[in-house]
């Protein structure tokens, strides 16, 4: 049995890092870092975070002093937070939908004509690697920036660092964009955030609004990670999936709220004050560390998303929002998704029978969230990926015997349902 969670700190690191940070002097290795993100994102400035949503934040403040109009498109099928912020920012979000089975959008500037003048900016999402309508939307948008008030194209980049089309790397075909480092990325800082600037405006004024995080704080963080990883551990694990499984059984809330940070979508009066900081320098030297293997951890995810596509491919059931293995995606998990409802949680409880340990969740179509429901428009396409969606491990531990039971074991459920 292996658990569907890897952190690319590894529990030993983790140990390190503890005794590490007690004696850490603030050795600054920032230029180096900005070094490391140059070569991805040429002629941008980089500014650091403890969240990736700290960074949407600080660009919303930023469009906030540029700009009086007020509505922000958006991807529907997103995390929650990021919703969030642009409420705590004083915009109002306007969600677009999905490609029918798809994490690509097709935004067209002339369908929200009514609302074009109020346009303050366009989030483009990028799910597991390039959303390749940011290509023909930052056309269109540019073509209006001419003779209208600028909108703005922020990208986020959270979950597809490092993919690319036609040697263009995500993040920089948009004004601003924002990466996130946290534990369950390719590149983590425990937490971690980077606004990036591709219009070199020099934004530093802000820095004096928010605390750099604190060696206790980096601390907790570390506590935090090695708790789940011994709950995640050969010895104890068997024992966490039984709860696990038990809680989705019988909707044990309480822990499936501790369990999945999405399960319970909620709002406060304002942005709130745990996010409100700075990356350590502490957390920027694991971040430089970790670039020298980044590329090779990609290639290896990639390699096992492929697998499992090639061999699931022909069931009817299935759809594959990826299915192209180059460097325009990035696999953090392998997404497939079910024709209908039913058959995802058939599926989820007969492999979770199964011992078999895989997510039956991504993100949220946030369009149908009542706390949102400002918004008319339900995006029909993001909510059938939302709720029909499973992913499927492929980090360094799902070795191929393992991914060949998960594929079999998925094979044997379509026979039997047929």
């Amino acid at each position: 049995m292996i658990s569907r969670f890897y952190f690319n700190i590894s529990i030993y690191e983790n140990f390190k890092n503890f005794f590490k940070i007690l004696f850490f002097k603030n050795h600054e290795c920032e230029n180096d870092l900005k070094k490391k993100l140059s070569i991805l994102h040429k002629y941008s400035d980089f500014y650091f975070f403890d969240h990736g949503r700290t960074a949407f934040y600080e660009i919303l403040n930023q469009l906030g002093k540029k700009t009086n109009k007020k509505k922000i498109l958006i991807n529907s099928f997103t995390l929650f937070e990021i919703i969030n912020v642009i409420i705590y920012c004083g915009f109002e979000p306007i969600f677009i939908d999905n490609k029918k089975n798809s994490f690509h959008t097709n935004i067209k500037l002339d369908n929200f004509s009514s609302n074009l003048d109020d346009i303050a900016a366009i989030v483009i999402t990028h799910l597991n690697g390039i959303n390749l309508d940011v290509i023909n939307l930052k056309k269109q948008i540019t073509d209006h920036n001419t003779s209208n008030d600028k909108i703005f194209l922020i990208e986020d980049c959270a979950v597809a660092f490092g993919s690319q089309i036609d040697n263009k790397n995500v993040g920089t075909f948009g004004d601003y964009s924002f990466l996130s480092f946290n534990i369950m990325k390719n590149i983590t800082s425990y937490t971690g955030g980077v606004l990036i600037d591709n219009q070199n405006k020099k934004l530093n004024s802000f820095i004096a609004e928010y605390k750099i995080l604190s060696k206790i704080d980096i601390i907790k963080k570390i506590i935090f990670v090695f708790i789940i990883q011994v709950l995640n551990s050969k010895i104890f694990f068997p024992l966490f999936f039984k709860l696990i499984k038990y809680s989705h059984k019988y909707s044990f809330n309480f822990f499936l709220k501790k369990y999945r940070t999405d399960f319970e979508v909620r709002i406060e009066n304002k942005f709130p004050l745990k996010f409100s900081s700075l990356m350590h320098p502490f957390q920027k030297k694991i971040l430089l560390k970790q670039f020298n293997n980044f590329k090779e951890n990609q290639i290896l995810r990639t390699k096992k998303s492929k697998l499992y596509y090639d061999n699931l491919k022909e069931i009817n059931s299935l759809d594959f929002p990826q299915d192209q293995f180059d460097k325009k995606n990035i696999f953090l998990e392998f997404p497939i998704i079910c024709k209908s409802t039913a058959i995802k949680n058939n599926l989820f409880q007969y492999l979770m029978d199964r011992k078999i340990d895989i997510k039956n969740y991504y993100y949220k179509n946030c369009s149908e969230e009542k706390i949102y429901n400002k918004t008319s428009n339900l995006c029909l396409n993001s909510k059938h990926i939302s709720d029909n969606i499973l992913m499927l491990p492929v980090h360094k531990k799902i070795h191929e015997k393992y991914q060949h039971r998960i594929i079999n074991e998925i094979k044997n459920f379509f026979a039997k349902e047929n």
